[in-house]
């Protein structure tokens, strides 16, 4: 491939691009105005986390709303499902009002975060997805055609011990979160159970516009990726915090991972996980997103040896073309969540 049909690490600034999946969950305009800099469009994410350890749904859409009506053109967002603990007919019909709500106030899609599979139950039994109870929610997505983002199960690694982990940022995750390290939990669904439960939902949902957030937790296979993206043309991926888990596999098999990117260049979406809140500096949160966002685009970019502390070996860069990196960088946004055509 010739030089000329490759971006350079400095093009990073110059193309327009959109970081599909970050949090921004302050008032704080820095990051917003250095993804201008960057020419980024940001889609930040709304969660009904039902955790202390995140402000709420209500604040998060205030501080949206908030940005969108400051910088329409640089940001977008994805509203949250409500939920509860323990689920009835009644929080369905609740949740079914406010994503006509989400809509209406200019969200592109609504979440559904990982809590439905690993803590929230129905009549005391916990719940995945393809629940009967999700079908009249799933249903109205569809009928008034607003995507779902969904981030059903965690890595594979979620089920391992932390030291047979394959990346460090599982490790460091789920050794901080033990409540979702499914490991120390055999008593809540398999890592098998939860995708199966996901493929049922997208089977029984053909007309739901689908986007499995973190690669649909197929991170740890390209193989099995691509077996789901063959299987449910209604499914897009986003790559947020699972760019390293492809760099893992290119270490041992570049090409695969190469030829995967190429195959799959119109399903794919770039995205960061990138969290903006006011529990950490300013100085450290700029810090950290520049680096992700050079780093992340060195590996799709260019072709030479790299690494970086979350991978034990070294790997080549994938050096796609300018027209797969356009994509997934930019023109997939669209495909995935087409109300986003409203804000650019």
């Amino acid at each position: 491939m010739k030089k000329a049909d490759l971006y350079t690490l400095d093009d990073f600034y110059l193309i327009k691009k959109i970081d599909a999946h970050i949090h921004y969950y302050t008032s704080n305009e820095s990051y917003l105005q250095y993804a201008q800099k960057c020419n980024t469009h940001l889609i930040s994410i709304n969660v009904d986390f039902l955790e202390n350890e995140w402000i709420s749904p209500e604040t998060q859409l205030n501080i949206a709303l908030e940005k969108k009506e400051n910088a329409p053109a640089a940001f977008s967002y994805i509203g949250a499902v409500p939920v509860q603990h323990q689920l009835d007919d009644q929080a369905i019909l609740q949740a079914i009002n406010q994503v006509e709500l989400e809509k209406n106030s200019g969200a592109i899609a609504v979440k559904i975060w990982k809590n439905v599979g690993m803590k929230i139950t129905f009549q005391g039994e916990l719940v995945t997805i393809d629940h009967p109870l999700f079908k009249p929610l799933l249903t109205k997505l569809a009928d008034i055609r607003l995507p779902l983002l969904g981030h059903f199960g965690e890595p594979r690694n979620c089920w391992l011990p932390l030291d047979e982990m394959t990346v460090e940022s599982d490790k460091l995750y789920f050794s901080k979160h033990p409540e979702f390290h499914m490991y120390l939990h055999p008593e809540f669904p398999s890592y098998k159970q939860q995708i199966e439960a996901c493929n049922t939902m997208l089977h029984d949902n053909p007309s739901l516009q689908f986007v499995g957030a973190h690669l649909g937790s197929s991170e740890y296979s390209i193989e099995e990726i691509s077996k789901r993206l063959d299987a449910y043309p209604n499914m897009y991926m986003d790559l947020a915090e699972r760019v390293c888990h492809l760099q893992h596999q290119a270490a041992e098999n570049h090409q695969a991972v190469y030829n995967f990117m190429m195959r799959y260049q119109d399903r794919l979406l770039y995205g960061s996980d990138m969290v903006f809140n006011d529990n950490k500096t300013e100085q450290a949160q700029l810090e950290e997103l520049e680096k992700r966002w050079l780093n992340q685009w060195a590996f799709f970019t260019q072709n030479n040896s790299q690494s970086t502390w979350e991978v034990t070996k070294s790997f080549k860069g994938l050096g796609l073309p300018k027209t797969v990196v356009d994509k997934i960088y930019y023109h997939n946004a669209f495909k995935a969540y087409p109300l986003l055509k409203n804000s650019l």
